[in-house]
């Protein structure tokens, strides 16, 4: 758990450097007088967009990297190493039928959003441009994380595509350039990204695609057809339904609600950013596990990992919802954006859900189990659908938030049984039970005492006195051996620079 944690600090660092530079940004984005919602709202569907025509041209490569890396590693050396080379071929393969049919059915978007959401009409050919280049993200980010090298993906992930956004937003702001070419070089920021992996890789001497299949590819190329058949299917599948609900927003309603959506959605976001980079560390090394069949040392991962995500979420989100109507005037957001507030308290709810859960996917889709990757992704998909589209226009924003919680409350309840009968291993402990009694504790302490106490002081006030009751808690109850190990590692440091 050592280099786990090791790395999973690091990625955790730059990640909300990036979720930093990505506060300034969404900040610019939602002040009154720089952006309208609507145009906001523009730059998430694009992003959600990618985020369902990217995995679904992936043919489940970035899957079959993570789980077979191993094999190839144990067999070939690296210079001899075709697991790019058969990466590289398949996703070819998918961009060009996945691409190819957006363009057919680009008669159906224009019907579907020229009314309510013109904008996403005006723009759909560079919203594929996008997509087209973080589906080369995804396939470097996830080959460099079987190679243990996740600190740069983690970055441009991050921090890197933030910062470009961030550039992009202060040319916009000084006239430079006007939203319609802000749009399309937003458009491109992946294209740079993806360049500066592959010359990182080059640079590591680790980007080799032999041009002929090696002895492994041939022996396991029966067992890898069937997984990525099956974790393509579900993966593909739970990318849509995480995403339909800005879509299904922005169809039913408009870009102006999809916007404030957005701003709240990302606030809750916030939370997700330990288990993202966890999950891009661990998963070589789960894998690992279950192939050398260390199942004390997979239950330790999987039982700490929760712990301390859930930890991690309530610590972030009781401090964004003590302050959240204060910190939305401090900051002098548009206050349209405050009628999201149920959105992020449901948005946020679904995520301590899911991170309470730990590295579930991780622990699901590389173990002998992962076929039912597809089975709970269909189900996920089955009800997320129609429940996303029926309440986006019967309640909208907080429709499809309710719509959120309930279908990932019901995919991550699914996993967990199946991990329990299947392989007796549950995330879950009596530590998870004080964990739940410490936090409410904490938060109800500090809002019947600072309730009242309102702008920057009532902020500073509350973020000091939860934080300060939830880690003393945590360390008096023994919570998790990771924070007190984190404090020592702090100590060293400052110590040697003293």
């Amino acid at each position: 758990m050592g280099e786990i944690r090791k790395q999973t600090l690091q990625s955790s660092f730059l990640s909300y450097i990036g979720f930093l530079v990505g506060a300034i940004n969404t900040y610019f984005f939602t002040r009154e007088g720089m952006f309208t919602p609507e145009q906001y709202g523009l730059t998430q569907v694009i992003i959600s967009l990618s985020q369902i025509i990217a995995p679904f041209a992936s043919l489940g490569m970035t899957a079959f990297m993570n789980r077979f890396f191993p094999y190839y590693a144990d067999h070939l050396d690296h210079r001899k190493n075709d697991m790019l080379t058969v990466v590289i071929l398949f996703c070819s393969l998918g961009a060009l039928v996945i691409f190819s049919g957006c363009i057919v059915f680009e008669p159906f978007v224009v019907r579907q959003f020229s009314g309510r959401s013109p904008l996403v009409v005006t723009y759909y050919y560079w919203m594929l441009f996008f997509s087209f280049f973080y589906l080369w993200f995804l396939v470097f980010e996830s080959y460099l994380g079987t190679l243990k090298k996740t600190v740069l993906p983690g970055f441009m992930r991050e921090t890197g595509y933030r910062l470009c956004v961030l550039v992009l937003i202060g040319l916009y702001a000084f006239g430079v350039i006007d939203f319609s070419l802000f749009v399309k070089l937003f458009c491109c920021i992946y294209l740079l990204v993806v360049l500066i992996l592959v010359s990182y890789l080059i640079w590591i001497r680790r980007l080799y695609v032999p041009t002929t299949f090696s002895k492994v590819t041939r022996r396991i190329r029966k067992s890898v057809w069937q997984y990525v058949a099956f974790v393509y299917t579900g993966l593909t599948i739970n990318g849509i339904a995480r995403q339909i609900d800005t879509l299904s927003l922005a169809g039913a309603k408009s870009l102006h609600d999809t916007g404030i959506y957005s701003l709240n959605q990302y606030l809750a976001a916030i939370l997700q950013v330990p288990l993202r980079g966890l999950q891009a560390i661990a998963g070589p090394l789960i894998a690992e596990h279950w192939k050398n069949k260390n199942y004390p040392e997979l239950r330790r991962i999987y039982e700490r990992s929760s712990i301390n995500l859930l930890l991690i979420a309530c610590f972030l989100f009781f401090n964004i919802w003590l302050n959240y109507d204060d910190g939305l005037q401090f900051l002098h957001i548009d206050q349209k954006f405050a009628a999201g507030k149920m959105v992020f308290l449901i948005l946020g709810l679904c995520n301590i859900l899911e991170l309470g859960a730990g590295i579930n996917g991780a622990m699901l889709s590389t173990s002998p189990g992962w076929r039912f990757e597809f089975y709970s992704g269909l189900t996920l998909l089955l009800f997320s659908i129609p429940l996303n589209i029926y309440m986006a226009r019967w309640r909208g924003m907080e429709g499809v938030a309710l719509a959120s919680l309930t279908t990932i409350t019901l995919y991550n309840t699914i996993r967990l049984i199946f991990m329990h009968y299947r392989f007796n291993m549950s995330p879950f402990t009596i530590k998870t039970v004080y964990a739940l009694l410490l936090v409410g504790a904490c938060y109800l302490l500090t809002w019947l005492l600072l309730h009242n106490i309102h702008g920057f002081v009532g902020i500073a006030f509350r973020s000091v006195m939860f934080s300060s009751l939830l880690l003393g808690g945590i360390l008096y109850l023994r919570l998790t051996p990771d924070l007190p190990q984190f404090i020592e590692v702090v100590k060293k440091k400052l110590g040697k620079k003293g």
